[in-house]
């Protein structure tokens, strides 16, 4: 048993390592967790890693719920408001990336794996996005323009959710077998999206409700995250989406002050900064263990040189995919920014999430687990090495250490608020 510990207590110790070497020397952190997951399992033989084995048996409730986190924190850290006054360009370099991206994935496996247009299209959709986790963090430590910054950071933030529910809508057409219609996807839309945006409005207004009406500060994050998972579970369980519902949930409360405002109604802020920093907390906790978890389910049969050619090929394509993007609607960038922009492309938690979509919902295609996760990596290391050769200034020192003082002032704050409210 204290062997076990042990093992937790090192994952959270080389994942917190791992953000401070990202911070410092641009070394995606996905690279460090998966390697060390794969230390764990396939190469050291220390957890079992087999067919039959727990690690495997738990992949659909540990991908679920990963899902959910990642969907929720997603929907929270998405800021209409923001994106809707964001560059015109910066929206239309990211859709059009997303869907040359998917494209060239789509055309590349037809014609030369041989798949089924269907499962292409599940493929791109599944790593057409990069991740905002990873790309946020790696920009503030470059040199580039604060525009291209924030064409970046809008990129990242909406990906995510067109990466998910792009494949959601996928795989109900792969599941209907019928040929992808203007009508099937029309009904998918109606049908399981109409439900979930509903409950995740119900519940993200009961929540206002309720942190209006009573000051909720004690254990408030868990109510919250406890009605994060009822709704996900309320919604699957009348066919609806329950990861649209959570995302519709997390998007209301981390604008309803805007919303509030917009609608000239005053309301208690829902979402304080202490539940904010517990749920950064819980994604990086969730964060650190499911790329270790990915790294314990990679076996040393992935790495065959057909695996890896395709992999390094999906890369090339969605490297393609950003340069015909930014030379359509970019050409006003410096010439290192646009090379920066170029190769800032990893993928990050949501593909790892929607890799295990195939072994969830019983549709099979050949090696798509593995391509998947070969594209993380390798699209992970190209960021990391493109960031090295293309951006040569310093970081500015100090605003971490600024940002994680003013962020305990508030717990602080918080804190005495809350003991303020109940004395």
């Amino acid at each position: 048993m204290a062997y076990e510990f042990l093992i937790i207590g090192l994952t959270i110790v080389i994942g917190f390592a791992a953000s401070i070497l990202f911070e410092r020397t641009k070394i995606s952190q996905v690279i460090v967790l998966m390697f060390f997951g794969f230390l764990l399992g396939p190469v050291l033989g220390i957890l079992p890693v087999g067919s039959e084995s727990v690690m495997v048996s738990i992949l659909p409730f540990v991908a679920t719920l990963a899902l959910i986190v990642l969907l929720f924190d997603g929907g929270m850290e998405f800021d209409v408001f923001t994106m809707a006054k964001a560059i015109p360009k910066s929206m239309l370099f990211t859709l059009a990336v997303f869907l040359l991206s998917v494209a060239l994935v789509m055309i590349f496996t037809v014609l030369a794996l041989g798949w089924p247009i269907t499962h292409g299209a599940l493929l791109g959709t599944v790593i057409g996005g990069i991740s905002s986790a990873v790309v946020i963090t790696m920009v503030e430590k470059t040199g580039i323009k604060k525009e291209t910054k924030s064409l970046l950071a809008v990129e990242s933030t909406m990906t995510d959710a067109l990466c998910i529910i792009a494949a959601m809508i996928i795989v109900q057409i792969i599941l209907a077998n019928q040929v992808p219609t203007i009508d099937i996807v029309a009904n998918i839309l109606l049908s399981q999206f109409t439900i979930a945006i509903t409950f995740g409005l119900i519940a993200a207004t009961i929540w206002i409700g309720i942190t209006d009406r009573f000051a909720v500060h004690c254990y408030g994050y868990m109510l919250m995250l406890a009605l994060v998972f009822i709704l996900f579970a309320a919604t699957e369980s009348v066919k609806g989406n329950g990861g649209i519902a959570v995302f519709v949930f997390g998007l209301i409360l981390g604008n309803a002050r805007k919303l509030g405002k917009l609608a000239q109604v005053e309301w208690e802020n829902p979402v304080s900064r202490m539940m904010k920093l517990f749920q950064e907390e819980v994604t990086f906790f969730v964060r650190t263990f499911f790329f270790v978890y990915i790294g314990l389910l990679l076996s040393l049969d992935y790495f065959t040189i057909d695996i890896v050619i395709v992999s390094i090929a999906l890369v090339g394509l969605l490297l393609i995919a950003r340069f015909l993007a930014q030379r359509l609607i970019l050409r006003s960038l410096p010439t290192r920014d646009m090379r920066v922009v170029m190769t800032m492309m990893p993928r990050g938690l949501a593909a790892a999430v929607l890799a295990t979509i195939p072994l969830t919902t019983g549709i099979v295609v050949s090696n798509f687990r593995e391509l998947v996760f070969g594209v993380i990596l390798f699209s992970n290391i190209a960021a990391t090495l493109g960031t090295y050769a293309f951006d040569r200034e310093t970081p500015e020192k100090g605003n971490e250490s600024c940002k994680k003082k003013e962020d305990a002032d508030e717990v602080h704050k918080e804190a005495r608020k809350g003991k303020n409210s109940r004395k």
